[in-house]
């Protein structure tokens, strides 16, 4: 038990100190290199896709070294034979499809519920990485109601209408 704790462990801080790894160079590396805001979205969305599969290949040779050398466990239900199958178990427990048709069996157990709770942990770090960039890079176009002039998602109007038309509450006298 104790080996598939430290098994277990190690994968976890490899995967998220990779992770980490990519998000620090996405917000700072990265920042060098000249590109328009949806060329660095797609980019992003590129290397945090690379990096999650990745982290699932992690895992996949943490299976093989737990039941083929470490004795650990076992696979039940479709037979495990090359490193992809072990790949697709993990990708399936990494993204928590569990899909259901290989389960693992003894100590196995423990590390596909830590890779399990890692990958929800990591896929939410990205996501919540994207929405921020997103909301710092991208530039959202007013809305048109069908009652008024187009406003923002403040409820303001535009920026450039309020310099124009806007004088302030004293009529743009000091």
């Amino acid at each position: 038990m104790l080996l598939s704790i430290a098994l277990s462990v190690s994968s976890f801080l490899l995967t998220a100190v990779m992770h980490l790894a990519a998000l620090r160079w996405c917000s700072g590396g990265m920042a060098r290199i000249p590109m328009g805001p949806p060329t660095r979205v797609l980019v992003v969305l590129i290397l945090l896709f690379t990096v999650h599969m990745l982290e699932i290949g992690v895992f996949a040779i943490a299976y093989a070294l737990a039941e083929r050398w470490l004795n650990l466990g076992a696979f039940a239900g479709e037979p495990i034979e090359t490193l992809l199958d072990y790949y697709y178990f993990s990708a399936i427990t990494y993204t928590s499809l569990g899909i259901g048709d290989i389960f693992p069996t003894e100590h196995l157990r423990f590390l596909t519920g830590v890779e399990a709770l890692i990958g929800l942990l990591l896929i939410a770090w990205s996501a919540s990485f994207l929405y921020a960039m997103m909301n710092r890079l991208w530039v959202w176009q007013p809305c048109a109601r069908p009652d008024g002039p187009p406003q923002d998602m403040s409820g303001q109007p535009p920026a450039a209408q309020r310099q124009q038309g806007d004088t302030g509450e004293n009529g743009g006298k000091t």
